[in-house]
């Protein structure tokens, strides 16, 4: 029997909002009957039990799939830059990878055990998979949207849906609060002034990271170019953004696709140490 893992990888986010919350352990394993082939695209290994997906979750991926051919997403918006292209995920497999790498990133260089942290990584994971294919479903009643980017599709190679996958965020379609007039308004105000013509729809942006091989080749800005597309196209005018006060890459990032700061003194996010930012469409 094959056992799967993913080969240990850095990677890199412009805005993270890490907790260090304890984490329940939990053992994992894979039953007997679980068998899948990962010979041909290079994820056994044997000794490293660290990170294998549970039965439950391992039994309808295929992680040996090829990604998406053209033809498939004929029909899916996308945006092309140089050797990637920004997109909505479309399969399971892709939701995982951005779970992996949303792991990756919030544990990324943090002191510890590291038997202990791959444990805290592999919880991480499933639980942020399950979640986002729930969000991605509308089982929360928003519509949200993961937006990978993955290697260009080429006729000369064949790339695996994990191999393929470099970047990802979370885009979310909200409406803002009555009397608000950016997102959190009604946090600083007690008594909101309410406004029933004030329903106006925006778009937040989340959890950003990119793998760090693929890092200063524009995958975070066009990940983001290709939210303000999807945005101007959905009719939606604004695009927001929380980002943490030191994270200076981030803050300069948002800055140059003309992301103004909001609102800097609101006490909510004076007391979170957070920017929030606006793209006006």
């Amino acid at each position: 029997m094959s056992t799967i893992s993913f080969p240990r990888t850095n990677f890199f986010t412009y805005a993270c909002n890490g907790s260090s919350s304890r984490h329940k352990l939990h053992s994992i394993s894979l039953t007997p009957t679980t068998k899948m082939n990962t010979k041909s695209i290079g994820l056994v290994r044997k000794e490293d039990h660290s990170l294998l997906p549970r039965t439950s979750l391992i039994t309808h991926l295929k992680f040996n799939s090829l990604e998406p051919s053209d033809e498939d997403l004929f029909h899916e918006k996308k945006l092309v830059f140089g050797n990637y292209v920004a997109r909505q995920a479309v399969r399971d497999e892709e939701l995982w990878v951005a779970a992996y790498l949303r792991a990756e990133t919030h544990w990324e260089d943090q002191p510890g055990d590291e038997r202990l942290i791959e444990h805290l990584k592999m919880d991480f994971i499933e639980r942020e998979f399950n979640s986002l294919k729930m969000r991605c479903r509308g089982q929360f009643g928003q519509i949200n949207k993961c937006v990978v980017a993955v290697c260009k599709p080429d006729l000369n190679v064949q790339r695996t849906v994990i191999k393929s996958v470099v970047g990802t965020l979370d885009v979310s379609i909200r409406h803002l609060l009555h009397g608000e007039t950016f997102p959190g308004q009604h946090k600083k105000y007690r008594f909101p002034i309410i406004n029933t013509k004030n329903l106006q729809k925006y778009a937040y942006i989340s959890n950003l990271c990119t793998r760090k091989s693929a890092r200063r080749q524009g995958i975070g800005s066009n990940m983001i170019r290709f939210v303000i597309e999807f945005a101007k196209l959905s009719g939606i005018k604004s695009v927001y953004v929380h980002v943490c006060r030191d994270n200076k890459p981030a803050f300069n990032l948002y800055r140059k696709l003309n992301f103004e700061v909001v609102e800097t003194a609101n006490a909510a996010l004076e007391e979170e140490q957070m920017y929030l930012l606006c793209y006006k469409a």
